[in-house]
């Protein structure tokens, strides 16, 4: 349907219900472009749990295991001379009493409690101490691999003494005690080997 009406300048405008089309853009300019897609920032390579020079070698994880066995086998003597406590105070009793006939019984009783006590809580404690060390060697702290060193004189002579003194007529503490001394005096040998040399050197 067509309409008419005047118009500004006075003529007849025929109405055909057209409308004008919408303005073009400008040249140069895309108003519907869409902004192009962002670069991944993230990687989909995995990277590794740890360096290869972070790796505990062969020799360090051998001398680790070879003293825990030492100080499972240090526990099992130890256990075995609470035990065969009853037979360790009748042997230890009848031997302070050979070396000294003129001293009490209640005197001889405390001296038996004392060396017992002694003897247990050294092994007990240097075994306790050890095992920090070898936390911190495997946590790759050179020096405390010199330190474990030099706990394993004190620790050797208190096993020698536990196995020697306080061991009853049980073979199980005595044959214990001196398999924890030999674990341990093989188990400081890893720790100087060149791998495990190199591993402490390149922390």
């Amino acid at each position: 349907m067509t309409r008419t009406g005047p118009s500004q300048d006075g003529r007849t405008r025929v109405d055909t219900g057209e409308r004008p089309l919408p303005p073009r853009p400008a040249p140069g300019r895309r108003a519907d472009r869409e902004p192009p897609p962002r670069p991944a920032t993230a990687s989909s390579v995995a990277l590794p749990l740890a360096p290869p020079a972070a790796q505990r070698p062969h020799a360090v994880r051998l001398a680790a295991a070879l003293w825990w066995t030492g100080c499972l086998a240090a526990a099992v003597g130890l256990l075995a001379v609470l035990l065969d406590r009853a037979a360790l105070d009748a042997r230890l009793t009848a031997t302070a009493a050979a070396e000294d006939p003129t001293a009490s019984a209640e005197l001889v009783a405390d001296g038996v409690r004392t060396l017992v006590a002694t003897v247990v809580g050294a092994v007990g404690l240097l075994v306790l101490v050890s095992l920090v060390w070898v936390a911190l060697v495997l946590r790759r702290r050179s020096w405390a691999r010199w330190v474990l060193l030099a706990t394993l004189l004190p620790t050797l002579l208190a096993l020698d003494v536990a196995q020697s003194v306080a061991a009853g007529d049980a073979d199980l503490d005595r044959v214990a005690l001196v398999a924890a001394g030999g674990l341990f005096l093989v188990a400081v040998v890893p720790l100087f080997l060149r791998s495990a040399r190199a591993w402490f050197r390149a922390r």
